[in-house]
């Protein structure tokens, strides 16, 4: 009696360390819902680099070349150089614009609007687009609050968890 209630309890053990490494896999590979992305022909971000807007990229945002890129699962990105593919490719979530490349003041209020890449904020490790200079500073007077409803909305329309 007490063998089996081991064994039950051994296999109920390692019953959770199997569902726990799934869910590690399933988390680990940031599966997208891309139909819910802002892309033209799959392509993100309007075909710029998305590490150039942050300083290991260079700062400044870059079109990316044809020349370097990646099919990121589903969402192609073009980058300005090699190395920027590299740093990508070792953490692509930090460098994913939120929100799909919608903009991201217009998604605190639960709608998808297109984007112009040149304005954008950085907050943290999540690269934000705007719609315009007006919805950028609209949305940084309060980038915590917005980056709250923007994330719950986000997750209803693509099911995704927010990009931290």
């Amino acid at each position: 009696m007490k063998t089996s209630l081991k064994l039950k309890n051994i296999f109920g053990a390692a019953a959770i360390v199997m569902i726990s490494a799934l869910s590690f896999v399933v988390k680990s590979e940031g599966l997208k819902n891309v139909a819910e992305y802002n892309l033209t022909e799959n392509l993100g971000l309007k075909g710029y680099d998305p590490v150039s807007y942050f300083p290991e990229g260079g700062g400044i945002p870059k079109v990316g070349n044809v020349q370097y890129k990646l099919d990121d699962m589903g969402v192609m990105y073009y980058f300005s150089s090699a190395e920027n593919l590299e740093i990508f490719i070792e953490n692509s979530e930090k460098y994913e614009p939120t929100y799909g490349g919608w903009c991201a003041y217009a998604m605190a209020s639960g709608t998808k609007i297109d984007i112009q890449p040149m304005f954008y904020t950085i907050s943290g490790n999540r690269l934000h687009f705007f719609v315009s200079k007006r919805a950028k500073q609209n949305f940084d007077a309060d980038v915590a609050g917005h980056e709250e409803r923007a994330d719950g909305f986000w997750k209803q329309i693509s099911g995704e968890e927010p990009r931290l």
